[in-house]
Formats: structure tokens, sequence, C-alpha cells
């Protein structure tokens, strides 16, 4: 079972009880407004997102890293980070990175913190060269935390996503394991 722990948090393979805060915040449309592709509506719905994340815990040769984000001091649910390897050579893995949460944890640095933690475990634990993520333009506090995390824009690609039957530009960060070092080095 994975655990990091970085100053006020958690981030750990889910657990099952998990799952009521976890369908809160899957289940909440406003929260889930750029990523209705995960959005679920019934406990049942989140229960096999739920099930299937532990599953993927459990595999030896594991691709797909789902964890839960908690408040180390309060124990509370924050939400989910993790990624999917989407590439495998004798070089290392590429990875794409994800995260969601629930709006009271909005601006005040938790998935910053988390994604930094994750950022770190998948260059230092599971042979990560290479990580992508991307979102909505629009979504300004995503883009934030990937330029706070210290990713580097790749892409801006116009019209890009369809999203309840409009389009909208997708950006899209990357960060190399050697541009990792490189930070880390300065800020030492």
């Amino acid at each position: 079972m994975v655990n990091i722990i970085t100053d006020r948090l958690l981030i750990r393979d889910h657990v099952n009880e998990d799952l009521a805060q976890m369908h809160k915040l899957l289940s909440n449309n406003d929260a889930m407004h750029y990523m209705p592709e995960i959005r679920t509506s019934t406990l049942e719905e989140s229960k096999e997102n739920l099930y299937e994340a532990i599953k993927e815990s459990k595999l030896e040769n594991r691709t797909k890293y789902f964890f839960a984000i908690i408040i180390r001091e309060t124990n509370e649910y924050v939400g989910d980070i993790g990624y999917t390897v989407t590439a495998d050579c004798v070089e290392g893995r590429i990875v794409n990175l994800g995260y969601f949460t629930s709006q009271v944890y909005w601006g005040n640095g938790f998935v910053t913190e988390a994604v930094k933690a994750v950022i770190n475990y998948a260059f230092t634990q599971d042979r990560a060269i290479k990580i992508e993520t991307g979102c909505i333009k629009e979504n300004v506090g995503s883009e934030q935390v990937m330029k706070k995390a210290g990713m580097i824009k790749e892409a801006e690609l116009k019209k890009h996503v369809l999203l309840n039957f409009k389009l909208y530009d997708r950006v899209e960060y990357r960060l190399l394991k050697e541009e990792w070092k490189e930070q880390n080095m300065l800020y030492k």
C-alpha cells in the first residue's frame, strides 16, 4: 500500500471506508464540472470506481495509481489524485497525472502539495521519466496548480475538448525527470 506523507497531507491508496466521501465528491456536479467522464450519480457507480482503484493498488505490475488525499490533522478526505502509465520502455515510464477535490478545499494549497508529492513519488519510486497533464484553459485553478508544481506548458490546443455541448481550449503541461531534478537542485 502506497502512503505518501507531506507536511499536511497523507496521500494513500484507497480503502473501503473512503466510499461515502468519495461518492459525495464524485456525484457533486460543481466539483466535477470539468470531469464529467468520471462523475457518478449513484452510490453503486462510485463503489465501482472505488473497487477499481483498490483492485489496481494490489496489482504487481501496476499501471494505475489512484490515491485519496487526506488531511493528516483532521483525517478529512480532500479528494483524489493519481496517474496512469501511458508508456513503459527501457528508459522508464511516461505517466498522465490527474486530480480533483471538493470545492471546500480549493485555494489553500492542498492540491499543489499533493501534486508535488505524487510527482516526487512517480520519479523516485516508479521509474517515471515524464509526467503529462492538462486541463480546459478555463479551469484557471487547475492550471495554476500545474505551474506551482513546476510543470512546463507544452501546448495550447484550440477548441479541443467538448464539454456540455461546447468546445473549449485545452492546455497541456509536462515535467521531465531531468527538469524536476534541476528544479530541486535550485531550491536546496
